[in-house]
């Protein structure tokens, strides 16, 4: 009896390890799937000195891509999508329109690339660094001081300046909102409720006009309504 028992404990505990198993290698090999396919696309894109992003040749295999993003010294480098009519569709496909749950990085519909006061572009918050949990480094002071550059090339190559780094409620400051200043007064009334929810600014004062680069991403430690935001003016 007690070999029996013991027995049906060894097959239930194997049982139960192998139902935990599963969804995780699953998710591993989803993972791999996600960095193998962006580290292909960068590999088609980018010339042999690694300055140069070819994004037309990008636009030519989707419609749906708008620009290439990278933030020097990090594992930023990934195509920007946009879909007017479907919002969020990136947020769970990849590049070539599989579902995904890593997503692709994307611009908010609500955005103009030569028009908007604000361009907001979205990624997951992926444990390790991946996606936008890359943006998880800007909460150390040095990190913020040492990395300010942001590339984003479209038609042509774009460089922000970071001045400012958010861990914010989106309840509290619905900064999604903001795409285009109504005036002068509006944009410098959104600019300083930046400076005062962030965490970490150059305390810089942003002229009228100055186009402003915003990489949200949630705030896994807070919960559900906040995030990690990190702004950059153009240069």
């Amino acid at each position: 009896m007690k070999r029996m028992i013991k027995r049906s404990l060894i097959l239930l505990l194997v049982g139960m390890a192998v139902i935990v198993a599963v969804p995780f290698l699953k998710e591993k090999k989803a993972e791999k799937k996600s960095e193998t396919g962006f580290k292909e696309i960068k590999e088609s894109v980018t010339d042999k000195e690694g300055k140069t992003i070819n994004v037309e040749k990008l636009k030519g295999e989707n419609k749906d891509c708008i620009g290439y993003l990278e933030v020097p010294e990090t594992s930023i480098s990934y195509p920007i999508m946009q879909t007017r009519d479907n919002p969020n569709y990136y947020l769970n496909h990849d590049f070539d329109k599989n579902y995904s749950f890593y997503g692709t990085t994307y611009l908010s519909a609500y955005c103009d690339l030569k028009k908007s006061d604000n361009l907001i572009i979205y990624g997951h918050n992926i444990n390790g660094g991946k996606m936008f949990g890359a943006l998880e480094q800007y909460r150390e002071k040095k990190f913020f001081v040492r990395h300010k550059k942001i590339y984003f090339t479209t038609d042509q190559k774009r460089e922000y300046e970071v001045f400012a780094v958010m861990s914010v409620n989106i309840k509290e400051f619905e900064y999604w909102k903001f795409v285009m200043a109504r005036d002068e007064k509006d944009y410098d009334e959104f600019v300083e409720k930046v400076l005062e929810h962030s965490m970490w600014n150059t305390g810089e004062k942003l002229q009228y006009g100055k186009q402003m680069l915003m990489l949200s991403t949630c705030d896994n430690g807070k919960g559900d309504d906040w995030r990690i935001v990190v702004v950059g003016k153009e240069i």
